[in-house]
């Protein structure tokens, strides 16, 4: 358990580490792909150089704006996780517009091509956050702790001193175990990365509706992370059943299903233009 890294007398955070690791990843393979379908390649750079800064601002705003809203500002746990789902969706609607209206041409295609960057770069972020030890799962049962679902568990004394989870679970018993919700995390955008992939390679066969394969990656994620917040070890919005994340996944869900009902529509009428290439 590493969440920093000392090389000579600079610190470095093994979070930041795999999620600069996971950006880069993705900008290289999602060049390839555009040039191969004959877009500019320094208009795809501008717009990946662009993104991450419109993505980094957007997080941060989203991190504020959700607790506040829903009355958590003050709550005793760290919300960095929002992040996450406000840098997708301010990274979803700058795209949307810069393609549109800068690279002038046809948004959805391009979005497509660029979705399985979406699951991909959380997969390897996630791998920096079971690191960095700041999305932990609830307390685990004793039965579970003795059946084959204990591989999805970690110990509490797994995680380093100056983590969130050991100054949330300190003084327990060092035998007690959690919900590693960081690999439960990685299963579902692994899932979503597949599943994108596949219809992707099959968008003309299917006749699909530009935005499709967008819609579908998006209302997998939500899906599946809205069920699985159920086992972080955070407190719940005033009266509800739910946290803070699952407020801003429900947005996110409503959104993704529309989107994706509108393009399965689109297609019932025949409306799908040709597709690239």
């Amino acid at each position: 358990m590493f969440p920093v890294i000392h090389i000579g007398g600079l610190e470095l955070s093994t979070w930041r580490i795999f999620v600069l690791t996971g950006v880069v990843l993705c900008w290289i393979l999602f060049c390839i792909r555009a040039k191969k379908l004959g877009y500019s390649l320094y208009s795809v750079f501008f717009l990946l150089l662009l993104g991450l800064p419109v993505g980094t601002i957007g997080g941060h705003l989203f991190n504020k704006m959700i607790p506040a809203v829903v009355g958590a500002h003050s709550a005793p746990y760290p919300l960095s996780g929002l992040t996450v789902i406000g840098s997708i969706f301010s990274c979803l609607f700058f795209s949307f517009f810069y393609i549109k209206y800068v690279m002038k041409t046809q948004p959805m295609q391009l979005l497509d091509a660029a979705a399985f960057t979406f699951p991909l770069s959380i997969l390897v972020g996630r791998i920096g956050c079971l690191f960095a030890g700041c999305c932990y799962g609830k307390i685990v049962p004793e039965s579970i702790k003795t059946s084959f679902l204990s591989v999805f568990t970690l110990p509490v004394d797994f995680y380093a001193q100056s983590t969130h989870a050991w100054h949330d679970y300190q003084g327990l018993p060092l035998d007690s175990s959690i919900w590693n919700l960081p690999l439960f995390l990685m299963i579902n955008v692994f899932f979503a990365l597949v599943v994108t992939e596949m219809i992707y390679r099959e968008r003309e066969k299917w006749n699909l509706y530009p935005g499709t394969v967008i819609a579908v990656t998006c209302t997998l994620y939500a899906s599946g992370r809205f069920l699985i917040e159920f086992l972080r070890k955070a407190e719940k919005v005033g009266s509800t059943l739910l946290n803070p994340w699952q407020l801003a996944i429900l947005l996110f869900s409503f959104i993704s299903l529309l989107w994706f009902f509108f393009s399965l529509y689109r297609r019932t009428q025949h409306l799908s233009p040709q597709l690239s290439s």
